[in-house]
This record gives structure tokens, C-alpha cells and sequence, in this order.
């Protein structure tokens, strides 16, 4: 029922879409409710079936459960960052350059453990990988090499590569891809801050997807997707010259591979 202009400044995203959110939690329906409500709108807007399946698959599995946990960790980041604020101002600096002071790691954490004795708040395994695997995948190209990483190398870079923790991970990825925080490719998740610009076509997404493990010919990729043919090989070079135009690959003698992403 908003007029033109506001709802698409709502589905368009930033001040707009906060206006909106608060007002709508003023009325009683939770944050994480409206924004997967959006996420749908936008998703159904603009033809993204695959952001559309993610949100569908996401909703049922992990409704009650993540909806909490995303919504008290986001409170604590909230109440640390005022935490940081608050001390920095109380060590002489301007409340400028309080707000504009980036606290290290271990601050940040000492914050976290302040704010949650102060005020009671308990913590739970999806609260705790919703933060781990956030830092994971922001960090996973400077730290390893390459932007995306399985759930395995996520847990292990977590350190939490345990069966008790396997279960919430794997909740917490279908939320996040969900809610457009994170996204996934084949077995492979990426943070949306670090993502390479996907093409829409299956056979372009084949194309790009297998050269994860490393450098391919044309003979090894038409192989490798299926498609060892006359045509099939004259529409991977196309594929490929497209890839390379736009970025995304990198050819070398004959071998073409990602770009920015180690074999």
C-alpha cells in the first residue's frame, strides 16, 4: 500500500528499507520476519529463482531457532560496539573519533564477554557459528587464498569441525543463503562482500564451476561437464571467451582457470 516512490526505495534497500523495518517491528513483527519477508518480494521482483528456492528451503528448517539466535547475536554486536564507544570516549578521545576507532580482535571479544555478563544474555551454538562463519568467508580470500570455502574448511577454520557443531553449521549456511548474506556455489559457500559476478545460464555456471579444482583444456572441461562433442566444444570456447572477457577466467598456453582463485 505504499506509494510507488517508498516501496521502491524499500526494495531498493538502505534508509528506506530501515525506516521500514523499524516501523514494522514498532508493530510487533520481528526484524528477522520482515526482512526474509522482503528478501521474497525482491526475489519474486526481479526473477531470482535461485535466491527464491534458497529463501523457501531456508524458512521451514530454521525458522524459530535462527530467527532468535540472528536477532541476539545482532543485540550483542549492537551493545559491543556502544561497549567500545563508551571506553573510548572514556580514554580522553572525541566522540567522533570514538565512533570512528576500529578495535582490534581482542577487544572486540573482551567487548562481546562484557556485554553479555552485564546483561545475562547466554549463548548457544547458532549464535556462536552465525559469527564464526560470518569472519570465516569476510576473510577467506586474504587468509586462504580464495574467496569461497566447503563446509568442512569452514569448520575447521572455526576450529569446530565436531559432529555437535556440524548440525548448527549447516543450519546456519541455509539461513544465511537465505537471507542473501552469503551464497553458495556447487558445495562451496562465499560472503556476498567477496562473491565473483555469477552468470545466469546452467551451462555458463558449469563451465565456470569446474574449473574450481584448477586450470582445464577445453578437452578436460567438455569432459569433465558431460558434453565431449563438436558443438558441445565449440560452445565451451564460446563460454569461456565470454568468461574471460567478463574477468572471471584467466587463460594460459591453452588452459583456462579462475581469476583470483588458486589451484
Amino acid at each position: 500500500m505504499l506509494p510507488q516512490w517508498d516501496m521502491e526505495s524499500v526494495i531498493t534497500g538502505g534508509v528506506g528499507r530501515e525506516a521500514f523495518i523499524d516501523r514494522m517491528v514498532r508493530k510487533g513483527i520481528s526484524q528477522a520476519q520482515v526482512v526474509v519477508c522482503l528478501e521474497r518480494i525482491v526475489a519474486k521482483s526481479t526473477g531470482d529463482i535461485e535466491r527464491l528456492q534458497a529463501i523457501t528451503i531456508a524458512e521451514p528448517k530454521v525458522d524459530t531457532i535462527m530467527h532468535e539466535a540472528f536477532e541476539q547475536h545482532e543485540r550483542v554486536l549492537e551493545l559491543a560496539k556502544a561497549h567500545i564507544i563508551e571506553m573510548q570516549v572514556a580514554s580522553g578521545k572525541s566522540l567522533d573519533d570514538a565512533y570512528a576507532y576500529e578495535p582490534t580482535k581482542v577487544e572486540h571479544n573482551q567487548a562481546l564477554r562484557v556485554v553479555r555478563h552485564k546483561h545475562n544474555l547466554t549463548t548457544n551454538k547458532h549464535e556462536v557459528m552465525l559469527g564464526h562463519i560470518n569472519e570465516t568467508l569476510e576473510n577467506a580470500k586474504h587468509i586462504y587464498g580464495r574467496p569461497d570455502l566447503t563446509k568442512t574448511e569452514i569448520l575447521k577454520a572455526c576450529r569446530k569441525d565436531k559432529g555437535e557443531w556440524r548440525k548448527a553449521a549447516s543450519q546456519v549456511l541455509v539461513f544465511l543463503t537465505g537471507r542473501g548474506m552469503i551464497m553458495k556455489v556447487g558445495s562451496r559457500y562465499c560472503h556476498t562482500t567477496n562473491k565473483m559476478r555469477m552468470v545466469e545460464t546452467d551451462f555458463t555456471r558449469k563451465v565456470f564451476e569446474c574449473l574450481y579444482a584448477g586450470p582445464k583444456s577445453i578437452n578436460g572441461i567438455v569432459k569433465h561437464i558431460g558434453y565431449d562433442n563438436v558443438y558441445g566444444r565449440k560452445k565451451v570456447r564460446q563460454t569461456l571467451d565470454f568468461l574471460v572477457k567478463e574477468g572471471l577466467v584467466i587463460t594460459n598456453n591453452y588452459r583456462w582457470a579462475q581469476n583470483g582463485v588458486s589451484s
